[in-house]
C-alpha cells in the first residue's frame, strides 16, 4: 500500500470518528424530539421490564394496539441499550448515529470498489455525511438509518460481485433482507431492488433462474417465521394488522397510491409536513434532477462494461425503492433517505466523467452548498432544549407520578406512569367519560400543552394527530376547571408538535394537579 493510499484511509477513519463525536454534541436537540421516538423506545422499555415481546405499549390503554414480531430485532437493540446505559433520548439516538457512521463506511467501500479512487471515495463520504437528510436520519431514534445500513451493505456485496453473482451472494442478501423484517415493515422497500437485480440478471444476462428463486424463497421463509411468531403473540394478528394498515391507507388501490406520489415529492420539496421535521432539500432535488438524466446518458455511452452494469443496477435500485414506497402507500417523509446514497452515487459517476479541474470545482461547490444548507437547517435548533422541557416538568411533577401528557415527555417518567392523549379519541367508543378515564387510571397530573387548544380551534385540519378532540374537549375543560388545581405553567417549544409552528414561539404548557373525587 502506497503512502498516499494509507493517508486516504487514515483520513476516512479520522473523519468518521470526528463525525461521531461532533454529532454527539447536538444529538439531543436536532431535530426536535418526536413522539415516534418515545413511542418505539417506550415499547422497548416495556418489553425489557415484562421480559416478553408479546406486549403492547403501556401508555396506550384505549388506543388500539396489538403485539407482533415485525420489529423484534429493533426493540432488542433498544432494550439492550436501555438495560446497559439507561432510558434517555441521547442513548436512543446514539444507536442511530452509530449506524449512520457505519453506513458512511460502507458507502466509502462501495465508491472505492466502483471508481478505484481513494480521494474520490473520501470526498463522496464527506458529501453524504454533510447532507441534512442523512444527518436527520442519523439523529432520529427510528429504524430508517438501520435499514439504510443493511441496504447499503447488501448493495455493496452485490455490486462488488455483480460479474460473478452466486447463490452464496444471494443467500447473504436474503438473510440481510430477512433480518431487516425484524427492524421495520419498510424492509419491503429495500428488498425490492434486489429482486429486480436478480430478475434482470435472469432475463437479460441469461444467469440461472436459481438466483431469483432462492431470493424469493429466503424472503418467504423469513416472512413466514415472523408471521408465525406474531400469530403466537396474537391469534388475530393478520386481521388486526390488516385493519391497522387499512387505517393508514395501505389497502388503497395501486392507482390511488400512485397519484399521491407527486404530492409526496412536492411536500418534501417545499418542506411541508404534519409532525415530522422536514429539512430544506431543494438543492438536492435540483442536483439529483440534473444528475440522474446525465448518468443515464453517460451509461449508454459507457465503454467499460464493468461500470455500466453497476450503474444500471443503481438505477434498478432507485426504481425498486420508488416502487416499494408506492406499493406500500405509506408516504412517510423519513423514507426519502433510502434514495440519497444511490443518487449521490450517480452524482459521483457524472463527475468522474469530467476532467480534473472541473471535477474538483464541482465537488467543492457541492460540499460548500451542503455545508451551508445543513448549518442553516440546524442553527435554529440551538435555541431549543429538550432537557429544559423535561426539567420544567420535573420542578412540579415527580417522575413516579401517573400523568396524562404528550408522549414526547415520556423520557422523564418511569414506565407505566404516562398515558398519551391519543387514548382520548376512543373514550366515546369505550363509553367512558373524560373524568371516568382520569379516575380509572388514577392520574395525578395533567400536563396540558397549548397545542391542544390550537388543534381544537383549527379542527378538523389536525385531527390526524390525536383524533377528533370535539367529542371530549368540553368535558376535559370542565374537568380541568372543576377537579384540577393549576400548580405550574411554563413556556417551551415542546408545547407544540406541529412541525411548521414548532419554532415560531415558545408555547404555553400548563400542569394541573388532579384533586380527589
Amino acid at each position: 500500500m502506497t503512502e498516499y493510499n494509507k493517508l486516504c484511509k487514515y483520513l476516512i477513519y479520522i473523519f468518521l470518528l470526528l463525525y461521531l463525536v461532533l454529532n454527539s454534541f447536538f444529538l439531543t436537540e436536532f431535530p426536535f424530539v418526536h413522539s415516534d421516538e418515545s413511542w418505539l423506545s417506550g415499547l422497548s422499555r416495556d418489553i425489557l421490564e415484562k421480559r416478553t415481546f408479546s406486549t403492547t405499549e403501556s401508555f396506550f390503554d384505549l388506543y388500539p394496539r396489538n403485539p407482533h414480531a415485525i420489529k423484534i430485532f429493533f426493540h432488542t437493540i433498544q432494550a439492550t441499550v436501555i438495560h446497559t446505559l439507561g432510558y434517555t433520548i441521547f442513548n436512543m439516538r446514539f444507536i442511530s448515529l452509530v449506524f449512520g457512521v457505519l453506513t458512511l463506511l460502507v458507502f466509502y467501500k462501495l465508491i472505492h470498489q466502483l471508481f478505484h479512487s481513494l480521494w474520490l471515495s473520501v470526498i463522496s463520504v464527506v458529501i453524504l455525511a454533510l447532507d441534512i437528510q442523512f444527518i436527520y436520519a442519523s439523529h432520529f431514534a427510528r429504524q430508517e438509518i438501520i435499514l439504510l445500513f443493511i441496504f447499503m451493505t447488501a448493495l455493496t456485496i452485490n455490486m462488488v460481485h455483480l460479474d460473478d453473482l452466486s447463490l452464496k451472494h444471494v443467500m447473504i442478501t436474503g438473510i440481510l433482507m430477512g433480518i431487516s423484517i425484524g427492524m421495520h415493515p419498510n424492509s419491503f422497500i429495500i428488498a425490492i431492488p434486489f429482486g429486480l437485480l436478480y430478475g434482470y440478471q435472469f432475463f437479460f444476462r441469461k444467469k440461472t433462474i436459481k438466483l431469483p428463486l432462492l431470493y424469493i424463497l429466503l424472503l418467504s421463509i423469513f416472512a413466514s417465521v415472523f408471521i408465525a411468531i406474531s400469530l403466537s403473540f396474537n391469534a388475530d394478528y393478520l386481521s388486526d394488522y390488516g385493519s391497522y394498515g387499512s387505517d393508514l391507507g395501505v389497502t388503497q388501490s395501486l392507482f390511488e397510491k400512485a397519484t399521491q406520489l407527486k404530492y409526496y415529492l412536492l411536500k418534501l420539496y417545499y418542506g411541508i409536513s404534519g409532525t415530522y421535521y422536514t429539512p430544506n432539500i431543494r438543492f438536492q432535488f435540483v442536483l439529483f434532477f440534473i444528475a440522474a438524466p446525465a448518468a443515464l446518458y453517460y451509461c449508454f455511452k459507457e465503454t467499460h462494461t464493468h461500470l455500466r452494469e453497476r450503474i444500471i443496477f443503481a438505477f434498478l435500485a432507485i426504481i425498486g425503492v420508488l416502487a416499494g414506497i408506492v406499493l406500500i402507500g405509506r408516504y412517510n417523509p423519513t423514507s426519502i433517505v433510502f434514495f440519497f446514497p444511490l443518487l449521490y452515487l450517480l452524482v459521483i459517476y457524472d463527475l468522474s466523467k469530467l476532467s480534473l479541474m472541473p471535477k474538483k470545482l464541482a465537488l467543492l461547490f457541492i460540499v460548500a452548498a451542503l455545508t451551508i444548507i445543513s448549518i442553516t437547517n440546524i442553527l435554529p435548533y440551538t435555541k431549543v432544549s429538550y432537557g429544559s422541557y423535561l426539567s420544567s416538568i420535573g420542578k412540579t411533577v415527580p417522575k413516579t407520578s401517573r400523568v396524562l401528557a404528550n408522549l414526547n415527555a415520556a423520557y422523564y417518567f418511569e414506565s407505566k406512569g404516562l398515558y398519551d392523549y391519543r387514548n382520548l379519541a376512543y373514550l366515546e367508543e369505550n363509553q367512558v367519560s373524560f373524568s371516568e378515564y382520569i379516575d380509572k387510571n388514577q392520574i395525578e397530573y395533567i400536563i396540558y400543552p397549548e397545542e391542544m387548544d390550537y388543534i381544537y380551534n383549527h379542527r378538523p385540519l389536525y385531527n390526524g394527530m390525536y383524533g377528533n378532540l370535539y367529542p371530549y374537549y368540553d368535558d376535559m375543560q370542565q374537568f380541568l376547571n372543576r377537579r384540577c388545581i393549576l400548580v405550574d405553567s411554563f413556556d417551551n417549544y415542546y408545547g407544540m408538535r406541529i412541525a411548521k409552528y414548532f419554532l415560531t414561539k415558545e408555547w404555553h404548557v400548563k400542569i394541573y394537579k388532579v384533586s380527589p373525587q
